[in-house]
C-alpha cells in the first residue's frame, strides 16, 4: 500500500465533498442508493427476513446498482431469503460468509449476485460496520494512494477485509459517521480526474 495523501489534500477534498452535498449534487446519488435504507434495513432484520417478497429483493438489487437483474429474476426467493440469511446472521467468519455469497462457486451464491450487491446488502443492515465494495470505492482508494496491493491476489472474503480496513481508515481521516457516507465520499471522489485534485 502506498502512503496515501498529505494531510492539506484530505482537506480539500472533505472540503470539496461538503461543498457537493451542500449544493445537492449528490442528491440523485444518494435518492438512488441511500433514500429508503431504514426501510431496506428493515426488510432484512431477522425478523422479517423469512417474508422477504419476490419485489422486495428486486427493488434491493436495483438499488445495489449491480447490473445482472436478469441473472438474479432467475433465483427463487427461498434461495434469496437463505443467501441472505447466511450473509447478515450465520455465526461463521466474515470472510468466510462474504466468499460463500459473493465467490463463483460459493454454496450461497445467488445469480446475478456479486460482491457489490453482497457488500450493499452488508451496509445496509450494519451501516457503522460494513463498507461498500465497487467500482467507486475501488478508484477512490487508487486515487486516494490507498489501494491495497493485495486485493486482486486474495480470495474475495479476504479482499473485503482488506478493504474494509482502508475504507475504516478513510472514514476515520474524512470524519464521517458511517459506510453509507463514505460509499457517497467514494462516488464523488471517483469521478475526479487526479490531476485536479488538490
Amino acid at each position: 500500500m502506498t502512503a496515501g495523501l498529505d494531510t492539506a489534500t484530505w482537506l480539500t477534498l472533505r472540503d470539496s465533498y461538503a461543498e457537493a452535498l451542500r449544493l445537492g449534487q449528490l442528491q440523485r446519488y444518494r435518492n438512488r442508493r441511500w433514500d429508503r435504507a431504514r426501510e431496506f434495513a428493515g426488510w432484512l432484520s431477522e425478523k422479517e427476513l423469512p417474508s422477504l417478497s419476490v419485489e422486495q429483493a428486486l427493488t434491493l438489487y436495483r438499488a445495489s446498482e449491480t447490473n445482472q437483474l436478469a441473472e438474479f429474476e432467475g433465483n427463487s426467493i427461498e434461495e434469496i431469503r437463505d443467501s441472505l440469511d447466511f450473509l447478515l446472521y450465520d455465526t461463521i467468519k466474515l470472510e468466510g460468509r462474504f466468499g460463500e455469497c459473493a465467490s463463483n462457486g460459493g454454496a450461497y451464491k445467488l445469480a446475478g449476485a456479486s460482491k457489490e450487491f453482497v457488500s450493499y446488502l452488508m451496509c445496509l443492515r450494519y451501516p457503522t460496520l460494513f463498507a461498500i465494495w465497487n467500482r467507486p470505492a475501488e478508484g477512490a482508494l487508487k486515487l486516494l494512494g490507498m489501494y491495497p496491493a493485495t486485493l486482486r491476489d486474495r480470495d474475495l472474503g479476504l479482499g473485503y477485509l482488506d478493504l474494509l480496513e482502508v475504507l475504516q481508515r478513510a472514514r476515520q481521516q474524512m470524519g464521517l459517521a458511517h459506510f453509507p457516507a463514505v460509499d457517497e465520499f467514494c462516488y464523488a471522489v471517483s469521478r475526479r480526474r487526479k490531476p485536479g485534485i488538490g
